[in-house]
């Protein structure tokens, strides 16, 4: 995978060049006489403890897949480390992120744990945001049940090198893979928008992230692991041999102290018997009719010339199709001028269509923020709810969760929609240009009253006064998008009224301003 400059002037190019040169002199590249052995997902569920568990329970109906909500971090990473045990002959996971930090390791030792009795371990991480040392994947993939892949790799390894191998090679490197996948034995899986992480799984951090993932069985979880096995054999996919580095003698980042009483690892030895219970039972599965969407490792160009979406092709027909209410629980979104048309033509016809996202003080992505508040003013005059979530929200805690590890800032990072009270999406995709153009994306649509009751009602939590801010505009005579726009809330017990992004510091107005005004910045998001 050669680096492409040849889009570039000649100046730009001998400048690359020369970059190149000296980080090549002193730093490891990508090896290119790699062997990738090719392998598929286990497909014997019935097999395994989990396989019987399921079809034992399982209605009648094969078409129908099974579901459960997860509404907290902590739920999904004792989840998570529970099917680790349980797996008997594959584990396949596939994220955009995995932190080396308390809770990337927590699980990484669940994962290893499971390759000592023998299971398949295949892990397939996107290389932008990779955090853990090429050596110590290198020493997790000696392992002889272990194999990890890259997706997209910079050819050059030295992180310093990377802003300059982005800008001169962003047609490829400016893609990537934003899916989190987590399937077990064939039979079970979770698939949402919680990579792996402090902040995903309200460990010891400065801000911890309010989300949702579905744990799914079935039909579903066949149709999730040929999307993996896709990506396992693409060309942009490299195993860790293609690093060319050799294994360091610590495989595993940092861990919590079990004896503190607190963190992943004492959480998980308390609580492992109820999760593994509820995995082998079933307990509070929503049977319903599924589709799992992914987009391909490569996004292929539509006729317009732009990439088409199998995502958001789907969640467009979704949208038209509804006739009574559409609510969006999205971190990000910027629904750029179509989408604000979209969404003011559903709220003309009828729909009541409502907003739940970041407000400037709460998300972790300033740009991002910029680029939906130049449409909140349209969106408002057009019928469209808008709420933002505030930086100071509660998340849910329920009792017996003790993995949080001190108080941190709350903030959004869902990407879920519920159409008309049955039809539910949950997964990956956030709802702007680089997930409907660039990232590959993937997740679920679930047609089920049931679940989407489940859903509505962890929703409506956030969307509260005291967790949210409701934006309206301004009363003027003259009903256009230029009046100012007002925030509601509950602070203290007391409503109050803001004319000015609440809760926000002097630094995140002035990176709001800079991005608000920087041009074509909204395409980049």
């Amino acid at each position: 995978m050669p680096v492409n400059i040849s889009r570039a002037p000649a100046w730009r190019q001998a400048i690359a060049a020369c970059c190149m040169v000296a980080a090549l002199a002193g730093c490891a590249t990508l090896r290119d006489d790699y062997a990738a052995v090719p392998s598929v997902a286990f497909d014997r569920p019935e097999e395994t403890a989990l396989g019987r568990a399921f079809s034992a329970t399982r209605p009648q109906q094969n078409e129908l897949s099974g579901f459960r909500l997860i509404n907290t971090g902590v739920s999904a990473l004792m989840t998570l480390a529970a099917l680790a045990d349980l797996a008997e002959r594959s584990i396949d996971i596939q994220y955009y992120i995995y932190a080396p930090d308390e809770t990337g390791a927590f699980l990484l030792e669940r994962l290893l744990a499971a390759a000592e009795r023998g299971v398949r371990v295949r892990m397939l991480l996107d290389d932008h945001p990779l955090a853990i040392d090429d050596a110590a994947l290198a020493r997790l993939d000696a392992h002889p049940n272990i194999e990890i892949r890259i997706f997209n790799p910079y050819r050059v390894r030295a992180r310093w090198t990377r802003p300059f191998q982005l800008v001169f090679n962003l047609d490829r490197l400016g893609r990537r893979m934003h899916n989190k996948v987590f399937a077990v034995d064939g039979q079970i899986g979770v698939i949402g928008g919680r990579n792996i992480g402090n902040h995903y799984m309200e460990g010891e951090s400065g801000a911890n992230f309010r989300d949702f993932d579905i744990l799914a069985t079935g039909p579903v979880i066949q149709a999730v692991s040929k999307s993996f096995d896709a990506f396992w054999a693409n060309d942009l996919v490299v195993p860790v041999a293609a690093l060319g580095v050799t294994p360091s003698a610590d495989a595993a980042p940092r861990r919590d102290d079990p004896a503190s009483g607190r963190g992943p690892q004492a959480e998980y030895a308390e609580r492992k018997e109820e999760f593994v219970r509820r995995l082998l039972t079933s307990e509070g599965m929503i049977w319903a009719s599924a589709r799992a969407i992914a987009e391909p490792p490569l996004r292929q160009k539509s006729g317009e010339g732009k990439h088409a979406s199998a995502v958001f092709s789907a969640l467009t027909t979704a949208r038209r199709n509804a006739r009574q209410e559409i609510v969006y629980g999205a971190a990000y979104f910027v629904p750029g001028e179509h989408g604000v048309k979209a969404l003011t033509d559903a709220a003309a016809r009828g729909v009541r269509v409502r907003v739940l996202t970041n407000s400037l003080a709460s998300t972790d992505v300033v740009a991002v923020h910029a680029g939906y508040a130049r449409h909140r003013a349209a969106l408002l005059a057009g019928g469209v709810e808008l709420h933002e979530y505030r930086n100071d929200a509660k998340r849910p805690a329920p009792a017996g969760h003790r993995l949080r590890l001190g108080s941190s800032d709350s903030a959004l990072h869902a990407k879920v929609v519920i159409y008309d009270r049955r039809l539910v999406w949950v997964g990956s995709a956030n709802f702007d240009p680089r997930s409907r153009r660039l990232n590959t994306e993937s997740g679920l649509l679930i047609d089920s009253v049931a679940l989407a009751e489940r859903l509505l009602s962890r929703l409506e939590v956030d969307f509260a006064p005291e967790h949210s801010w409701r934006l309206t505009l301004e009363d003027s005579a003259a009903d256009t998008p230029t009046r100012r726009i007002v925030w509601h809330g509950i602070e203290q017990g007391r409503a109050v009224q803001y004319r000015d992004e609440p809760g926000a510091g002097f630094l995140r107005h002035l990176g709001h301003l800079f991005f608000s005004i920087l041009p074509g910045i909204e395409d980049h998001l």
